[in-house]
């Protein structure tokens, strides 16, 4: 799990919260942790709604512009996530450009698999856990532990692209057959996999709205998918 210093996600959660006066529906740390992981994860539109609609009030008051989530822009690049990430991907493949090119389709194919073994993770929460050490008066802070399911197919992309590299692979049939293999293991992966995580959250102490400015630092799924 990446970490990030309380102290920067304090001064940006409290630049936020430090003039709001409208009440925020109450959620409990736990609550907001599942929120953020069924939207970093999922991409689950009714929870990004919920995280708007729970700190619109902070965002309000602080004078903040737009919603803490573009919802359409999010969506926009959940669904364009398989056509971004392939060229990444054929990058790595020591092959002319003209053969990359042939086996884009493929790679689509098996980045939009991956993704879609993503979105069948599942996640629970555990007791949030209060952090004292560096947090002002002012504020609260915890931490929520959270273990999710995640698909484990029998070779992961890291490990394909090693294998590849080393490979006397030379024709595009040949890395097709290998990229299709790779994408039927995602596709049929079991949820046999444990990752476990925490999320850092803090609040004013009145109003408290429990947020993480950045949570993409401590919420990244390519560890236990990539």
């Amino acid at each position: 799990m990446k970490a990030i210093t309380l102290r920067i996600l304090t001064v940006a959660a409290m630049a936020a919260a430090s003039t709001a006066h409208a009440a925020a529906p109450a959620q409990s740390p736990e609550a907001v942790t599942d929120l953020f992981l069924r939207t970093l994860i999922l991409a689950d539109p009714a929870a990004m709604k919920s995280l708007n609609d729970y700190t619109r009030p902070v965002r309000v008051a602080s004078k903040a512009s737009g919603d803490f989530i573009n919802i359409p822009e999010t969506l926009e690049a959940d669904k364009d996530y398989a056509k971004e990430l392939a060229p990444v991907f054929l990058e790595q493949l020591k092959l002319p450009q003209a053969d990359k090119t042939a086996l884009e389709p493929t790679v689509i194919q098996f980045m939009q698999s991956l993704h879609d073994a993503q979105k069948r993770t599942v996640c629970t929460t555990g007791k949030a856990e209060t952090v004292t050490e560096g947090v002002p008066k002012k504020s609260v802070a915890v931490n929520v532990p959270f273990e999710c399911k995640v698909a484990n197919p029998p070779e992961k992309l890291k490990a394909f692209l090693q294998r590849a590299s080393g490979s006397n692979w030379k024709t595009v049939a040949q890395y097709r057959e290998a990229i299709d293999k790779l994408r039927v293991g995602y596709e049929t992966a079991p949820l046999t996999q444990d990752w476990r995580g925490a999320l850092p959250l803090i609040s004013d102490k009145k109003p408290v709205v429990w947020q993480n400015i950045f949570p993409r630092e401590s919420v990244d799924i390519t560890e236990a998918l990539f």
